[in-house]
């Protein structure tokens, strides 16, 4: 079975490996607009089954050209180019998935959403599957909201907090950093006493108590996917269960909060072009992150991350709030994404956002392929069977992705 990854960087690294392992997966094409960078991940984790390939995302037609014979094409690029690689699918007859609607230059991310949404029903029509938002967060937290909902017999709330300790003696970009201070910048959604509203940027800091070893940890709202799409879906998918509040938080040290909340205040990081003296227009994130250094190589990542010089971890939770036996309820996920010691000790230069982002992407990515996931048309992981969510949940833990589940029920 043929599979098109389109995006050769941190996450389609993982992506790779992890597929190159699945023995459903025959052939692998690692696309990348940087070739030589697909040609490394080609050769160094494809398992002997990858060929490299150069690629131009927002090309449709090139897309479509490599995606021909392939049953799946994972988008492990930025979000600006869902669309195009959406419709590639469409005129390849191959299933399509992504890990984010993500914001792009011109659409928040709730409109990237309701876009991609638009497509809906040409997928259902050509008998392809099209499957959204497969990472961490969105993608685990949309599947731990969906059981949580599902077990209650009312469901009022559901709150997603991120919670990640870094430090590093190099310069190193876990993630894309165009994406994340773009969301930063953008007033993050909230569904609020049953409405969509928009707060200020890092708007209600909290401090959590995570379970050990992270402890309590300070939050603030961020612009996130589960907002857009847990509302909309849940009750249709489940039934109207009285869904009032629905947020997502980001969390780190305060230090690490306070500086990039200033930093996009000055609004060096905005995605809104500016005008220099010389009449020339320039978006200052395009500035900032022409700036960045380069990762390390990865063998030099790895040696640091062995030697425990950089450190790297973090926890995801979701807590749904209700009522059971007509009395207050509620159930908690957390996932526990392996630290980047671990990580590099299976897969050199790997982090662990990029493992802890990509392998559950590549998880459903192998559902796909193994006729797990079938039903045609557009579809989010809350949406997915009940058999299809527990599955996942098992496999993360085979893949050193350990997750627990706590139920507070009312006994008097």
């Amino acid at each position: 079975m043929k599979v098109l990854i389109v995006g050769a960087g941190q996450q389609g690294h993982v992506i790779t490996w992890n597929l190159g392992r699945n023995p459903a997966v025959t052939e692998l094409v690692v696309s990348d607009y940087d070739e030589a960078r697909a040609r490394l991940i080609a050769e160094q984790v494809g398992n002997g089954k990858a060929t490299p390939a150069f690629v131009d995302a927002s090309d449709t037609a090139m897309v479509a050209r490599l995606a021909r014979g392939a049953k799946l094409v994972v988008n492990a690029v930025i979000p600006d180019y869902n669309m195009s690689i959406m419709r590639a699918c469409l005129d390849a007859g191959a299933a399509y998935q992504d890990m984010a609607s993500g914001q792009t230059r011109t659409k928040t991310i709730d409109e990237a959403y309701l876009e991609q949404t638009t497509l809906a029903a040409d997928f259902k029509s050509r008998g392809l599957v099209a499957l959204l938002n497969t990472g961490m967060d969105p993608g685990v937290t949309n599947t731990f909201a969906a059981n949580g909902y599902e077990d209650l017999e009312r469901c009022f709330e559901i709150r997603i907090k991120d919670y990640a300790i870094f430090d590093s003696p190099v310069p190193l970009q876990v993630w894309s950093q165009e994406t994340y201070y773009a969301d930063c910048s953008q007033p993050p959604l909230l569904f609020e006493d049953g409405e969509y509203k928009r707060v200020e940027i890092f708007a209600r800091r909290e401090h959590y108590p995570f379970p050990q070893p992270f402890g309590l940890g300070a939050v603030v709202c961020h612009d996130h996917e589960e907002v857009s799409t847990l509302p909309r879906l849940l009750p249709r998918a489940y039934g109207d269960k009285g869904l009032r509040y629905v947020d997502f938080k980001m969390g780190g040290s305060e230090e690490g909060l306070d500086a990039d909340l200033a930093l996009v205040s000055s609004g060096m990081v905005s995605k809104v072009p500016v005008t220099l003296k010389d009449g020339t227009q320039v978006r200052p994130i395009d500035v900032y992150v022409a700036t960045l250094p380069p990762n390390p190589p990865a063998d030099e990542l790895a040696e640091l991350a062995l030697a425990g010089e950089i450190t790297d971890s973090g926890v995801v939770t979701v807590d749904c709030i209700g009522e059971k036996n007509g009395k207050p309820a509620g159930i908690t996920y957390n996932i526990f994404p392996p630290d980047i010691k671990w990580v590099n000790t299976r897969i050199r230069g790997g982090t662990c956002v990029s493992y802890g982002t990509s392998t559950p992407a590549s998880i459903y990515a192998e559902f796909i392929v193994e006729g797990k996931i079938a039903e045609p048309g557009l579809v989010c992981p809350e949406e997915l069977p009940r058999a299809v969510r527990d599955a996942f949940i098992a496999e993360c833990g085979r893949r050193g992705l350990p997750i627990t589940r706590t139920d507070m029920v009312t006994v008097n």
